[in-house]
């Protein structure tokens, strides 16, 4: 799945190539993706001529923001979640022709160049409409503050909250959670917006902190050093490219190469880049997990 850093070189990539342009066709076949406010043939005609003014990103989300159209002049965005496999791409008239295979939404521009959302799993997400209907949607709403520019103190913030509060024990008297583990926490949305599977083994990597650790018993050195690792990984990760598994390839057709500099994530059996130690993989929260039992101890 692409994640924080994906969707940032996306952005950045994609920029150049499409602000500023006009919106003059829009088609998808896939009304189960779509989440907008009425159907694909208004929507068709709601968005005819609308300027693409700007390129914004929350997590995993990337949004465009067109400008005012129609007889309602009211601003609109049309944003994607890539999800488990998509991706987006700018081609020439030729190429779109010959690329219908996967190709989920073909967005025609003023330039005769297409902004095209492949998918062949289908597990991606678009939502158009207006910032109102936007701030309806529970996924939307409810995203936390951004990975990359969350600042420390709202970090911290957030780890306070995630600390365990009281509940009833089985006796019927109050007693204290021992707390949530460190990696399911931060792989919530609406913790912090970004941060997936790779991004995670990794930090904990890098801050040398167990991904099973409670948030109750990390001090505050602990949450200071995961939080530096945090923005560590996410620039090193965009300035190698991102991580180019699978299907996901940059908008320009290009892969990232962060893939060939993984310190913890698909390296379970090999020798760990700081003591040399093999690498152990189980699941923690559902998720399988790479770690190194000697540097990240319990």
């Amino acid at each position: 799945m692409p994640e924080l850093p994906e969707v940032e070189i996306t952005m950045r990539k994609l920029a150049p190539q499409i602000k500023g342009r006009k919106i003059i066709s829009f088609v998808s076949d896939w009304p189960r993706g779509l989440r907008a406010e009425y159907k694909i043939p208004y929507l068709q005609k709601d968005i005819f001529g609308r300027k693409i003014e700007q390129l914004s990103r929350i997590g995993k989300v990337l949004f465009l923001h067109l400008s005012p159209a129609g007889k309602r002049k009211i601003s609109v965005k049309l944003a994607f979640h890539q999800r488990m496999s998509g991706r987006l791409a700018v081609l020439d008239r030729n190429e779109v022709e010959k690329a219908t295979k996967h190709a989920r939404i073909r967005i025609g521009l003023d330039n005769n160049k297409f902004l095209v959302f492949f998918d062949p799993r289908k597990f991606g997400v678009a939502w158009y409409g207006h910032d109102k209907v936007l701030n309806k949607d529970k996924y939307l709403n409810t995203l936390g503050p951004d990975a990359l520019a969350v600042s420390w103190r709202e970090f911290n913030k957030r780890l306070e909250e995630g600390k365990g509060t009281r509940s009833m024990g089985s006796t019927g008297s109050p007693q204290a959670s021992s707390g949530q583990a460190i990696k399911p926490f931060l792989l919530k949305q609406n913790i912090l917006a970004g941060i997936g599977n790779i991004v995670v083994d990794e930090t904990l990597w890098f801050a040398k902190i167990h991904p099973q650790n409670k948030i109750n018993y990390l001090s505050l050195k602990q949450r200071r050093a995961l939080f530096l690792a945090l923005k560590k990984v996410l620039k090193r990760s965009i300035a190698m490219g991102g991580s180019s598994m699978r299907d996901w390839l940059h908008p320009d057709q290009s892969r990232g190469g962060y893939q060939d500099n993984w310190r913890a994530y698909g390296r379970a059996g090999q020798k760990c880049y700081r003591c040399s130690r093999i690498l152990k993989k189980s699941i923690v929260g559902g998720r399988g997990t790479t770690y190194c039992p000697f540097c990240q101890r319990v």
